[in-house]
């Protein structure tokens, strides 16, 4: 049994659509996330605070931290209902557990112990590990602040970007 032209043309397109997937595919420490679509999410919840990549949490904490928008870490940031379910539509769609949750979504997920609803991104696991190494003298500096201030050293964090190649830490 040699080898036929069609089985070697077959290998070859497979090889070529593999390449081409390979060279599409972000570099591992770019850290893209999909953001919701339109302007409702950043211009209701980016107002406030960064807008936050939904698939920084599962669904059931966007949906525990919907459900208490009255008391959202002690202000009211009640919306009108119709924004609230399309907000959370979005954040469902795109959360960690998601069913568009790239790898490193998954991860964060899988690190988030199973009937837990975490409201603070910054007291995740994913979020220590890649946290790590910045001192607390950094987080206390007048520009961050805080550890919930993403957009401080992830300029394009509204975006869902938060790579380390684009981090920039205040003076």
């Amino acid at each position: 049994m040699g080898i036929t032209w069609k089985n070697l043309l077959t290998l070859i397109l497979s090889v070529a659509a593999t390449v081409m997937v390979i060279n599409n595919a972000p570099a591992d420490d770019e850290a893209i996330f999909p953001m919701p679509a339109g302007k409702t999410y950043v211009e209701e919840c980016g107002s406030c605070h960064t807008a936050y990549a939904p698939g920084l949490l599962p669904a059931r904490s966007w949906r525990r931290m919907m459900g208490e928008l009255d008391n959202h870490f002690g202000e009211d940031a009640s919306l009108s209902e119709p924004q609230q379910l399309e907000i959370l539509k979005a954040l469902e769609t795109l959360a960690a557990d998601g069913n568009q949750a790239n790898m490193r979504m998954r991860r964060i997920h899988g690190a988030i112990p199973a009937g837990t609803a975490p409201q603070r991104i910054s007291e995740t696991g994913y979020f220590k590990f890649m946290h790590d190494e910045v001192r607390p003298s950094i987080w206390k500096r007048k520009k961050i602040g805080t550890l919930a201030n993403c957009i401080a050293c992830h300029t394009r964090a509204n975006e869902g970007r938060y790579g380390e190649r684009e981090v920039r830490i205040p003076q």
